[in-house]
């Protein structure tokens, strides 16, 4: 009788614990492989459907009294969104603001789903840049 077989030994620590088959082995990495791009599926689906995301692209300070914005909005096609436009002063004071509303539109990519749009915007005194500060869904 060697000494990992006394009854003590295994009194005291317990039987020895049995190794894994390598067919379940085998299975094991198998599920976790198919659990890794179950998940990596999920998150890229669920990113990339029901956001919206905009970024500005330019501005053009026409005069003292108009400004154009360029700006790119992603959304799904049949969302509707508004985007708040700013032109701002030197001080980063707002001179001029407006609420464009985009519509749904037709596309068949998720590519189709970024529009590029230009939009006046009415000054009080000259500006120095133009931005979107925010965009929201509408119900």
């Amino acid at each position: 009788m060697t000494v990992t077989d006394s009854p003590t030994m295994s009194q005291r620590y317990g039987a020895p614990q049995q190794r894994m088959s390598p067919a379940a082995k085998k299975w094991s990495v198998i599920s976790a492989l198919a659990l890794a791009l179950a998940a990596a599926v999920w998150f890229t689906l669920g990113n990339s459907f029901g956001e919206l995301t905009f970024k500005d692209v330019g501005y053009n300070i026409e005069s003292d009294t108009r400004a154009s914005v360029d700006y790119q909005v992603t959304k799904d096609f049949d969302a509707t969104a508004q985007c708040m436009l700013h032109v701002m002063d030197s001080s980063y004071a707002i001179v001029g603001a407006r609420i464009v509303t985009i519509g749904p539109h037709e596309g068949a990519s998720n590519a189709d789903r970024s529009q590029h749009f230009r939009s006046e915007v009415r000054t009080e005194h000259r500006g120095v840049t133009g931005v979107v500060d925010d965009c929201w869904l509408l119900d």
